[in-house]
Order: structure tokens, then sequence, then C-alpha cells
């Protein structure tokens, strides 16, 4: 596991709330709820504001729930117009036919469906079910890749959902039409932030998840992000896996490990784009080139010839995973959390945290 290369005015993502109505309740929410969406003017200036802070790459849409939103496609192909990749955070409810199809001729690039355990949801019957939850985050996600758009999923780990995730990535190593997944550990900023709360620290980390997967699967994490302030515990306020997956009806992932190479690929990319990648669509001869370099780096050619061997005449993705803590409280009481958030927004014309926006004029600048 690598740090990324990647600093304040390089980190390659933003989000852009576009608004902070909501058609669901869910338990981690950090957002404060409010009517009314906001302009597509106001959407495009603090798109904007974030490319005047770092490199953009790509660009998430959230909310709230961002369907709601009526000029969603306008906002869409706008935002593209300016050469970034878009990526929508949702729900899922709203995703009928009609609206991915508008959203695919705005040139949408991909679709993250939030489907969590615990979700009191009118398509869910049994949300306590982690088969059925996984059933209809197949549903939903095979919905997005049908009208051609990439497709990923977006969890939240609770205390009791811990011990479901290895079926969680299960289905995503399973399914070619799922290929990122972004999972963020539950916690009430509220409790870390509002004065006289009771400070409660999120239950669940990073350090519980790479046992979990390296047991599971194999997996260990590719690179990760620095805290802001280093912790002396291990713990990594974001970490990334890659993997491998050759798809067929019992799909075989390669379990590669980072080497120094992988770090420099990513450098060069940023170098010669003039910024990192964030969300790139899928290419079978990328795939290759990144399977191929990686085997020359680790010094394990034959476990990669075996997974190639098994991948021909079979689809090959590239999987991605990131998982990512929640901010945490230093000694002196102070939030710690990414050095170079790859989740941050715009609040009051400032480049914030999404996760502590809300909060943002308490937070020391």
């Amino acid at each position: 596991m690598f740090p990324l290369p990647w600093t304040r005015t390089t980190v390659p993502h933003g989000v852009i709330e576009l608004t902070r109505e909501c058609n669901l309740a869910c338990r981690a929410c950090y957002r404060a709820k409010a009517a009314g969406f906001k302009p597509v003017a106001d959407i495009l200036e603090e798109v904007a504001v974030l490319e005047r802070n770092q490199r953009l790459h790509t660009v998430s849409l959230a909310g709230g729930e961002p369907t709601l939103h009526p000029h969603l496609p306008e906002i869409v192909r706008s935002i593209k117009q300016r050469g970034l990749r878009v990526s929508l955070v949702t729900n899922g409810l709203l995703l009928d036919d009609p609206l991915l199809e508008k959203l695919r001729a705005a040139k949408l690039d991909v679709v993250m469906v939030h489907v969590d355990e615990g979700q009191r949801r009118p398509d869910l019957s049994n949300a306590s079910d982690p088969a059925a939850v996984n059933r209809l985050r197949e549903i939903l996600t095979e919905r997005v890749h049908s009208h051609g758009i990439a497709a990923g999923l977006c969890t939240t780990i609770y205390p009791e959902s811990l011990r479901n995730l290895p079926s969680l990535v299960e289905l995503f190593l399973r399914h070619p039409h799922i290929n990122f997944l972004f999972a963020t550990h539950a916690v009430s900023i509220a409790s870390l932030i509002e004065p006289g709360a009771d400070r409660t620290e999120a239950a669940t980390r990073n350090g519980m998840v790479i046992p979990l997967l390296r047991q599971s699967f194999g997996l260990e994490p590719f690179a990760y992000l620095p805290a802001a302030i280093p912790t002396g515990d291990g713990e990594h306020p974001c970490i990334t896996y890659t993997v491998p997956v050759a798809h067929a009806a019992t799909p075989a992932h390669l379990a590669m490990r980072p080497t120094r190479i992988d770090r420099s690929l990513i450098r060069l990319a940023g170098l010669v784009a003039g910024r990192f990648p964030y969300f790139t669509p899928h290419s079978t001869a990328a795939a290759l080139a990144q399977i191929l370099c990686n085997a020359i780096g680790s010094g394990r050619p034959l476990s990669t010839l075996a997974f190639l061997v098994r991948a021909v005449g079979r689809p090959l993705r590239i999987k991605r995973m990131v998982f990512e803590n929640t901010p945490r409280l230093t000694a002196s009481g102070s939030v710690n959390c990414c050095d170079a958030c790859p989740n941050s927004t715009v609040r009051d014309g400032k480049v914030v945290p999404v996760c502590l926006a809300d909060h943002a004029r308490q937070l020391t600048p």
C-alpha cells in the first residue's frame, strides 16, 4: 500500500450538492435537510470554485437526493461541456428508464447507487435481510447498465453490517456491470462537532476491513490517503483496492499487490494529463497493461500468468473499491480527516469536506 500522490490542489474529485431535499432518511446522513433546489447557475459556479482550487477530473452530483432536481440532465450536460467526468450518487428510487435515457443522452459517466442495510425503502420489503438488499443492488445497477451507463455502489458500514461486507464484495466481484464500490463508516458527525455533544467516534474502521477482505478474498489495499494529522495507530482515512476480474459463470480475480511501478504510473498519468484520473471508463487494453506492469513490479509473474490464462475469452475488468473512515478527533479536540479530501464540496465559496460542510463555521480555519 502506497500513499496516493495527491495534494490539496491536485486531488481530482469533488462533490456538488444539488439539493437538501431527500425521499429517504438514512441513519448516518450528515446533511441537514431543507426544501428547494439549487439553481443551475449556482451549481456551475460551485463547479468553477472547485476548478479554481484543484485540478478537477471528476465531479459527483449528490444531495440530499439529486434525482429530485428538475434540471438534472441539463446540469450533467453543462458539466460535461467543461471537459469533466460526471458521477451521480443516488438512492435509486427515481431511476426509471425515462430518466436514465435522458442522463445517457446528457453523457453521464457513472451512477453510484446507494443502498444500505436498514434503509426503509418502498422498493425493499426486508431491509434487515442482506440477501434482499444485495438483490435490490443488482436490480438497480442492471437497470443503469442497460442504458449504457457505468454502474457502481455506495454503502455505509454499521457495526452490525460489517459481518455482511464479504457478501457485498462477492456481489461486486461477481457482476461485470458493477465496477466501483465506495463504502464509508457510520458515525454521527454532529456528535464530533457540536459543542456539548457526547463525543462518539465510529465503531468500525478501515483497520477492521483490511483483515476481513484479506481472509475472505486474499485482497490487500492498493493505496491510501494520509490523514492531515498523523494518527500513529496505522489507520488511514481512505484506502483503495484495485482488483482485476475475469468474468464467467465462476469469476476469477487477481489479488494484485501494489508496487513502485503502480505508483509511478499514477504519477505519470497526472503529469501527462495535467491532472490525476479519478473515474476512468473501462478499457481492456488499459486493464491488460496495468496487470502486466504490476506483474513486472511485484515479482509474481506466475500468478499473473495463471490469471491471464483463465481470462482468455472472458470479459476482463479492473474493479476499484474505496473505504473511507469518518473524521476523528485529535487530543486537542480538532477534527482530523484526509489531508487531500477527495469528497469536498463548496460552502460559502470555500472548499470543505462534504461530511463537515454543515458544520464549517464551527471548525478552526
